[in-house]
């Protein structure tokens, strides 16, 4: 019996090498943003970097690979008033919008990481994945906000949930064998362009009316050929909207300490 019981110590040990298999409960903090028709290219406008919290679950494969849930909450926002585009500054739209994520992703160590062996306690990694999340759009217009998804301005009624698909790449790094520290840059393709509630042309003026009218075309000058803007560009419908997430994160191990049977064989 005494030999059975030795034999099934030693299978376990065996069997669970090292840390590479744990799981890892983290919070994290950052900032969120967006890219879409008032933002069209800025990564790094300070402007509109905006704080962003998460929380997340990682559950590590083996040394290369893992899985991580995460739940982030951030905001978005752009003002067309701040822009260098001539078009933008006379189109004179402005937005925010609060930012929540359910995301699934899988992570790519480049290196073998593992917390509990010295050699492998730093890694850059990649990922790609799936989320759900959710946005409503307000604008402000002379210190009032105004929610802009019930008043269809263009005319079009869209879902203030959306999919995206998230990628980025980042580092991790072991600073013993209980806290891991990680930061990464995630972008996110949407499949929505209303993000910023800015999509395809103005209506025509018979499709909306009264406030939906005021909050549409807030231009400071009217281009059309029959001299208002109805009927003409507004935005951008071939690119759809992306958000970013670069965050920091710290992550507690959940797996037995460092020295445990865990860990003799490695």
């Amino acid at each position: 019996m005494l030999i059975l019981l030795i034999l099934l110590y030693s299978f376990q040990c065996s069997a669970q090498k090292s840390g590479q298999t744990d799981f890892e409960i983290g919070l994290s903090g950052g900032s969120s943003w967006y890219n879409g028709d008032l933002n069209p290219y800025a990564h790094f406008n300070q402007n509109y970097w905006h704080e962003s919290f998460g929380i997340s679950l990682r559950r590590n494969i083996n040394q290369r690979f893992a899985f991580r849930g995460q739940f982030n909450i951030g905001e978005i926002s752009a003002d067309d008033a701040i822009s260098s585009s001539q078009f933008q500054s006379n189109r004179n739209l402005n937005f925010s919008s609060p930012l929540y994520e359910l995301a699934s992703t899988l992570e790519f160590n480049f290196l073998k990481f593992d917390a509990l062996i010295n050699k492998f306690r730093f890694s850059p990694y990649s990922f790609i994945g799936i989320a759900g999340f959710y946005f409503n759009p307000s604008t402000s217009i002379e210190g009032s906000i105004y929610e802009l998804q019930p008043l269809a301005t263009e005319g079009i009624s869209y879902s203030r949930i959306g999919i995206s698909i998230p990628f980025g790449f980042g580092f991790k790094l072991a600073l013993n064998d209980r806290l891991i520290i990680s930061a990464d840059w995630g972008l996110r393709k949407t499949f929505s362009d209303y993000l910023d509630d800015v999509s395809g042309v103005y209506p025509a003026a018979s499709e909306i009316d009264g406030l939906s009218q005021d909050i549409s075309d807030r231009s400071l000058v009217q281009s059309g050929p029959d001299g208002t803007n109805w009927g003409t560009q507004r935005g951008n419908s071939v690119t759809k909207d992306w958000y970013t997430y670069a965050m920091l994160t710290l992550a507690v191990r959940l797996g037995p300490k460092k020295g445990s049977c865990k860990h003799l064989r490695i």
